[in-house]
């Protein structure tokens, strides 16, 4: 890459970085500015640990799910679940602490030091797993996008708009700006992961529909944690807001942007009040939070070494 080609990259890079925390730190107010620490403190005294608790429960199988279907992907018994467990919760941990999603970069990095794979191996089961998720998950975004009331059809017709412009955008940025990871990408892949895929293509679906079913009931346990008395179409309609936002690269841990999209869905969609909206965004946002920023660093201590090593 020519030192023009460099630049170009950094001050883009810089600007992501920035936007993200600008994005974050607008969302932040919006959320707060209406922010009642009486009703918040009553929402989080009454919770029910044991609801809570489920929810801890199904994140954690969510993950372990997670590692077993990346395993799959790589079509090869040399690849220990454990290792590309620790990834993924690696993953999430970077996620967690460092903005602009980096803990993508972690996790593909680690995952090649612990099952010694290259790098265009790694990076070709994730883009097979993140397919596999659109996939499932698209049919009910389309649902719900012609579920909601007709009043909203200016609000649609500006999503769409907005989504239009999103896909626009990040396809320039790649044809123009990752040519080299993109030639790389499609001379080096293995062709045995592709193979790999389609000959699994059931154990993965399933073991797909299993993970999404974990991350609903997550949802699902929250609510009842604090006794919304949420239908499963509506955790369904939480869970998909809130995937589609942690896929926006914004402040560490998704902070601020998470909190104002699910208040919004709450108030408007769910005829939620807004105190008992920021409480459910913040005891959904922080449950999970804190999870993988305690098993991370528990796993970060045990190989910070390694896992730091990305920064080469």
């Amino acid at each position: 890459m020519n030192n023009r080609s460099q630049n170009i990259s950094n001050y883009f890079f810089s600007f992501k970085n920035l936007f993200g925390v600008v994005l974050s730190l607008v969302c932040i107010y919006f959320v707060f500015k209406t922010f009642n620490w009486i009703e918040f403190v009553k929402h989080i005294t009454n919770l029910n640990y044991f609801y809570l608790l489920l929810s801890f429960i199904c994140l954690f199988l969510s993950i372990v799910l997670r590692a077993v279907r990346w395993k799959i992907f790589f079509g090869t018994n040399d690849v220990k679940v454990m290792d590309l467990y620790k990834s993924e919760i690696i993953g999430f941990w970077g996620n967690s602490i460092f903005p602009l999603r980096l803990g993508e970069v972690i996790r593909i990095h680690y995952a090649k030091v612990l099952t010694e794979k290259k790098y265009s191996l790694i990076f070709g089961t994730i883009i097979l797993e993140r397919l596999i998720d659109l996939l499932l998950v698209m049919p009910f975004v389309l649902i719900f996008y012609f579920y909601f009331p007709m009043d909203l059809i200016y609000s649609k017709m500006n999503l769409m708009l907005i989504m239009i412009s999103a896909i626009i955008f990040f396809l320039f940025i790649y044809k123009y700006f990752f040519q080299s990871i993109k030639r790389k990408f499609f001379i080096d892949i293995e062709v045995d992961i592709i193979q790999s895929f389609i000959n699994n293509l059931l154990p993965i679906g399933l073991i797909s529909l299993f993970i999404w079913t974990f991350i609903l009931l997550n949802v699902y346990f929250v609510q009842e944690s604090m006794n919304l008395n949420f239908s499963i179409l509506d955790c369904l309609l939480i869970m998909l807001v809130a995937t589609i936002v942690y896929a926006v690269p914004s402040s560490p841990g998704t902070i601020g942007t998470f909190h104002l999209a699910v208040q919004e869905v709450m108030v408007k969609f769910l005829n939620c009040t807004i105190d008992s909206s920021i409480a459910f965004a913040f005891i959904l946002h922080a449950h999970s939070y804190l999870f993988f920023i305690i098993l991370g660093s528990y796993y970060f201590s045990k190989d910070s070494k390694n896992i730091l090593s990305f920064r080469r």
